[in-house]
């Protein structure tokens, strides 16, 4: 790689991880939804790696996010520490998974992620609180353990699952999930990043570029999250979610994604 390339990989690193921070900020995800399609298409990584360095990425901006949610009272400790239960061995797995399943599969579920998201925040619910006592906690180390598992397998913090559950699961209003839910993304975070570092899966220059460089713009979008009118957020992240998918679909179909 030549010098010039090199230079223009770092900056590229650079502005991925300020974009995906911005979007961690304003709501409540990793980031990493944005980060794994601009690995591939803007830097070159594989589909594999690119997962794996988003993950390692997310857990500083997941770090800035939480302390600026709860710096403003806007997270649930009960529920991110029976989150954090589930996610934390939810993400190992999801690593294990990284390495067994075919490219393809990997491309098309996160697109189907990634809409199914996009019709969740277009289709808003009411908090509800479906369950109280045990129940409730079984089912958010159930909720956490599945957002491990996309966490560890697809390269994003999970807040993509974590956020609409604790809404319409949970009973919380959107902006203590967000908080609530970047608490747990460091958790199942740290996790995956510590299995793909001893597999070798991360490229670790990108991943501190990234990472660092999404902490002061997730102060932004934490900013941000309290001032954009909440349902023009939503449909505008819903859009954004609606692009990735689609492009991935197409690269996975015509077979050119990055090797």
């Amino acid at each position: 790689m030549s010098l010039t390339i090199k230079n223009r990989h770092t900056w590229l690193a650079v502005v991925i991880g300020l974009l995906a921070g911005v979007l961690a900020g304003m709501f409540g995800v990793g980031g990493g939804f944005l980060m794994v399609p601009l690995y591939i298409s803007w830097l070159g990584l594989e589909q594999r790696k690119s997962h794996a360095t988003s993950l390692a990425a997310v857990v500083p901006i997941a770090l800035a996010g939480a302390i600026g949610y709860a710096g403003q009272g806007s997270v649930d400790i009960n529920a991110a520490v029976a989150l954090l239960a589930g996610s934390v061995f939810g993400a190992l797995y999801g690593v294990k998974l990284l390495g067994q399943v075919p490219l393809k599969f990997l491309q098309f579920g996160f697109a189907t992620l990634l809409y199914l998201s996009a019709i969740r925040l277009i289709w808003s619910s009411n908090p509800h609180e479906l369950l109280d006592g045990w129940a409730s906690i079984a089912l958010l180390i159930a909720v956490g353990f599945f957002a491990g598992v996309m966490a560890g397998l697809f390269g994003v913090g999970g807040g993509l699952v974590m956020v609409p559950a604790l809404i319409i699961a949970a009973g919380m209003n959107s902006i203590v999930a967000r908080g609530t839910s970047l608490v747990v993304i460091v958790g199942s975070g740290l996790s995956g990043t510590w299995a793909n570092f001893r597999k070798g899966n991360i490229d670790i220059s990108y991943a501190l570029l990234s990472g660092l460089a999404g902490i002061p713009s997730t102060f932004l979008g934490v900013y941000l999250s309290h001032q954009v009118p909440q349902r023009i957020a939503l449909i505008l992240f819903a859009l954004i979610l609606i692009g990735i998918a689609t492009q991935q679909v197409q690269k996975a179909r015509g077979g050119s994604a990055v090797h």
